[in-house]
């Protein structure tokens, strides 16, 4: 007969077995999958310089064409049946005060290289009675591969957090802003750098960036991750709402009713194949900047020449930052996110 092992030892046995199924289920859950290529690599020795394909302003003739439809008909005209989201009316009043307002203007930033070439500006004016200062950073690339993300701690997963400058400093960024805090939940479409993550949208648009330069949003039912992998698919981000369709605010935007309220904001832009815009919204500080509603906000992206616009992760978590440095003046200097939007530093 064999011996039987003591009570402490069975416990042991016990405690090893539960740690192993715990560490499977956080493996699974926060560190896999890694993702899988959906856009083939270009050869090495081909950098994007060599992949020219728009023309930057300082170089002859622009060739803009913009492409800002949604992939969808307009918010208004949608059953968006979600649980956690409704269909909120855009705000006229507000949408009017905002393009009333007088803005003053000032250049923060430029840069031109041999692949981008970009102007940051502050943006600054009273909107019923409070301050408002925001930050555009008007962009042309040379190739949508221009246009980067990174993970935060450079790893794929949920609640992995870091802060954008850090995240800007391991990956050689000059520019870079907020993203969609995708590590908050499990239902959120991911395609980064021409990898496919996640393919589930969960209840939020989502916000397509194409190799071939355009950007375009979604509703969650009617966005098909294998098409949108299909037509070239670069980025995708879910968080949202939509702000415009072919450069007009939509009649209501999928949201909540907090996010609707007066915010910091961060938002991406796409005026034409190769031309972006980056926007932070300073808010939530007395005397300096209140921050804009979700009308707001689709106002100042019409305001600057967008054709399709996109709502990013704000509040405490929008910021700004060029060159090592922050651009805006976030809330408390920010706070740890799972991703961020960048362009890279070029070789010199």
């Amino acid at each position: 007969m064999k011996k039987k092992l003591p009570v402490w030892a069975l416990a042991l046995l016990d405690l090893a077995a539960a740690a192993v199924c715990v560490g499977a289920v956080l493996l699974v859950t926060y560190i896999l999958p890694q993702g899988s290529a959906v856009i083939q690599d270009e050869d090495s020795s081909t950098d994007i310089a060599s992949q020219q394909q728009f023309t930057l302003p300082s170089q002859e003739g622009s060739g803009e064409s913009a492409d800002g439809a949604l992939g969808i008909p307009p918010a208004s005209t949608n059953d968006w049946s979600h649980a956690d989201t409704s269909s909120l009316a855009a705000d006229q009043s507000e949408i009017d005060a905002f393009h009333a307002a007088e803005k003053t203007r000032k250049t923060v930033q430029e840069y031109a290289g041999k692949t981008a070439e970009f102007t940051i500006e502050q943006v600054s004016c009273t909107i019923n009675g409070e301050p408002l200062v925001y930050f555009t950073a008007d962009l042309y690339v040379t190739s949508t591969r221009c246009i980067q993300t990174a993970f935060a701690q450079s790893t794929y997963g949920r609640n992995i957090r870091d802060y954008v400058d850090k995240m800007a400093r391991d990956n050689n960024a000059l520019l870079a802003i907020s993203g969609d805090s995708y590590g908050e939940s499990s239902r959120t479409c991911v395609i980064r750098n021409g990898t496919l993550y996640n393919s589930d949208p969960g209840t939020s648009d989502v916000c397509v960036l194409y190799l071939d330069g355009t950007m375009k949003t979604y509703s969650a039912s009617q966005f098909d991750a294998e098409q949108a992998i299909q037509d070239g698919a670069w980025q995708t981000w879910t968080f949202g709402p939509a702000l415009l369709d072919s450069g007009e605010i939509l009649d209501s935007f999928h949201s909540t009713e907090y996010l609707n309220k007066v915010n910091p904001r961060c938002a991406i832009g796409y005026i034409a194949p190769g031309h972006y815009l980056f926007v932070l919204v300073d808010g939530r500080q007395d005397g300096y900047s209140a921050g804009v509603t979700m009308s707001q906000l689709a106002a100042l992206m019409q305001e600057e020449g967008c054709q399709t616009a996109y709502n990013l992760d704000g509040g405490k978590s929008a910021v700004m930052y060029y060159d090592g440095d922050w651009i805006n003046h976030p809330i408390g200097m920010g706070r740890e996110i799972s991703d961020c939007i960048y362009l890279a530093a070029e070789e010199e």
